[in-house]
Parts: C-alpha cells; sequence; structure tokens
C-alpha cells in the first residue's frame, strides 16, 4: 500500500506558534498604546479642548487620569478624585460633562483600527 507523506507539518507548526505570540505581544501593546491615547483624550476633554464644558478649577482632576493595566489585554483610563462621579454624571445642580463616555464613544473606531492595524503588522 502507497504512503502517504506530508511534508512540513513541523515547519508549518512552528511558524504559526510563533505568529500567534507576535499577535498577542502586538495586540498587548496596542491595548497599552491606546490606553495611553485614550487617556490623552481624556484630559483635553477635561481642560476644555473637545466638545464637552471645561472641568478645570485646581487642575487636581485633569491631573488625576491614569491608565492602568489591571490583566492582560485590557486597559483603564481612570481618576481617584472623590468628585469625578459628578463631573462625569451630574448632579441636580451640575450638569453632566461626560469625559470619559463621550471620550470612548468619539475614539471607539480610532482605538479598534490602531490595534487592528497592529495586529495585521505582526502576521
Amino acid at each position: 500500500m502507497p504512503a502517504i507523506v506530508i511534508q512540513g507539518v513541523a515547519a508549518t507548526s512552528a511558524f504559526l506558534a510563533k505568529t500567534s505570540h507576535d499577535i498577542l505581544v502586538s495586540t498587548e501593546k496596542a491595548i497599552t498604546e491606546a490606553g495611553l491615547f485614550i487617556k490623552a483624550e481624556v484630559v483635553e476633554s477635561i481642560a476644555g479642548n473637545r466638545a464637552e464644558p471645561k472641568s478645570v478649577d485646581t487642575g487636581r482632576f485633569k491631573n488625576s487620569i491614569a491608565t492602568t493595566k489591571p490583566s492582560p489585554m485590557t486597559a483603564k483610563v481612570e481618576t481617584n478624585v472623590d468628585y469625578a462621579d459628578i463631573l462625569e454624571y451630574g448632579s441636580s445642580s451640575r450638569q453632566p460633562r461626560h469625559h470619559f463616555t463621550n471620550t470612548a464613544e468619539r475614539n471607539q473606531i480610532k482605538v479598534k483600527d490602531f490595534v487592528t492595524a497592529k495586529v495585521k503588522k505582526a502576521i
């Protein structure tokens, strides 16, 4: 009975392993960079350089914006000031400013395209 020999399996497996690793590394870097981009956009929003009203009095809120990496494939843009929720969502005496919400919505496609481009480059 004739034998069927498939050549290149080991090389293909090695290529796929390396490529998947490169894609993961590129995606992780892209998410980190996207988080830093969104942080900068939130700061610009707070400073009054975007569609939202300016929210700078002392600069404490604007200077508190930080990007963290709570887990792989995640970037988080946040603040620790106690009055951030009032500025973001408003109160009975203050209109909401939506610095975080509007920035995320405004840049959703940009971030997706940025991460996609980095992944395609890794392939």
